[in-house]
């Protein structure tokens, strides 16, 4: 867990400084962008997501960290097995002891935007996983714009990109958000306190949830129709088992 202080601060500064040397928009996501809306700038979990456009340039971001203050390397990067000049998903390390920051690179198809992470941990240093891609979804235009917002608790200089319609985002990744804002649920005339468990501490969920052997298998339109139908019942199933 990550409370808004220097470490969180200087991290925001980092960033921004990051990716306007390497010219790239980029807006907050996950665990952070939860936080900065509900949690009063707590990050649930220790590190910053922050996500771009697939096709961007990752060494082109690995430079731009490298060139920052604050000891930022990159930890590891998975690539895409049809052309490894692209990522799917980057980390940076700091050697100041700043927040570990995940980069994710949200592939499109179909007007859904895919993100990916290395669900097995497989790849060390640059490459492609064995055991191929996992895949969750959001609408693209859940996503739309960005703008600079301030972060609870810090130096009010220190602004983080965020979708400009955030709460559309957190709808699609936890269902609950709005309801874990409140924090307590009218049932019968009567208040429970948390009734309901959190989406966010079992992860993101998503109705699009594709798990492909190679990023060619995105051209087999029956095969991605498949997944889909298969994730959106499961979705669907574990909604009704949240509430």
């Amino acid at each position: 867990m990550l409370q808004p202080g220097k470490g969180i601060e200087t991290a925001v500064k980092i960033i921004n400084m990051a990716m306007g040397y390497a010219k790239v928009q980029y807006w907050l996501c996950f665990g952070g962008l939860w936080g900065l809306i509900m949690n009063k700038g707590v990050i649930p979990d220790g590190d910053l997501d922050i996500c771009v456009l697939y096709g961007e340039d990752y060494k082109r971001i690995q430079k731009s960290f490298s060139s920052c203050p604050g000891g930022y390397t990159m930890a590891h990067a998975m690539l895409d097995d049809t052309d490894r000049s692209k990522a799917l998903h980057c980390s940076f390390n700091s050697s100041q002891g700043f927040p570990h920051i995940c980069l994710s690179f949200w592939y499109l198809h179909k007007g859904i935007r895919y993100y990916c992470h290395d669900q097995n941990f497989e790849v060390h240093g640059e490459g492609v996983p064995p055991s191929g891609y996992w895949f969750k979804g959001v609408p693209e235009s859940a996503i739309g714009e960005t703008r600079l917002v301030e972060w609870p608790g810090i130096n009010q200089m220190a602004k983080i990109s965020v979708p400009r319609l955030p709460g559309a985002i957190l709808d699609h990744l936890y269902p609950d958000w709005a309801y874990r804002k409140q924090r307590y649920e009218v049932k019968r005339n009567q208040v429970q306190e948390d009734k309901m468990v959190s989406y966010h501490k079992g992860g993101a969920v998503s109705p699009y949830r594709v798990h492909v052997q190679s990023m060619a298998q995105f051209r087999d339109e029956k095969y991605i129709g498949k997944e889909l139908g298969n994730s959106r019942r499961e979705y669907e199933a574990l909604l009704k088992t949240r509430v």
